[in-house]
């Protein structure tokens, strides 16, 4: 097995790990909260759901700077140019600031949630979209658009958290 398919595998684990658990993250975060708190048992389900995710993040940010470093070596860095992968590493940078924002409370939970799972899904659709050919401040647009629109429709998910 060469470096390249070792990479690929990570990377695909690394990105079904996060966006799976950013979903899970949503879903059980608002099952918790119908009743107005989190017990015990529910924090725990969000806690393993959180470890999965970061090593979901962890295997995605080692495996693109495989990714990077196999581009680099092997001369083909016209990739390197591709809106796509810009678009995939700012949403990746995205995802970390959001994720300190919400572990510091400095953003509101509804408006974290919107950033991380149009952020996660995003990277997906566009490893996946091969074709698309769009420049990276038109991505940029579209995904600032859909996290608006997340977040309006998470703000106004009734949870039982409270309004600031």
């Amino acid at each position: 097995m060469d470096w390249r398919t070792v990479i690929t595998i990570t990377h695909i684990i690394g990105t079904v790990l996060g966006v799976g658990g950013a979903t899970f993250a949503e879903v059980f975060y608002r099952k918790a909260l119908k009743d107005g708190a989190v017990d015990e048992t529910e924090g725990s389900f969000l806690g393993t759901t959180y470890r999965v995710l970061r090593i979901g993040m962890v295997l995605l940010v080692l495996s693109g700077f495989g990714y990077l470093l196999l581009t680099r070596l092997s001369g083909r860095t016209e990739h390197l140019y591709d809106p796509r992968l810009w678009m995939k590493l700012t949403m990746t940078v995205v995802i970390l600031v959001n994720a300190l924002l919400m572990a510091l409370r400095k953003i509101p939970p509804w408006f974290g949630a919107a950033i991380s799972i149009v952020s996660w899904y995003g990277a997906l659709v566009l490893g996946i979209w091969r074709k698309l050919d769009a420049s990276f401040f038109t991505i940029l647009l579209w995904y600032a658009v859909v996290v608006a629109i997340a977040a309006f429709i998470f703000r106004a998910w009734k949870t039982g958290e409270r309004s600031p």
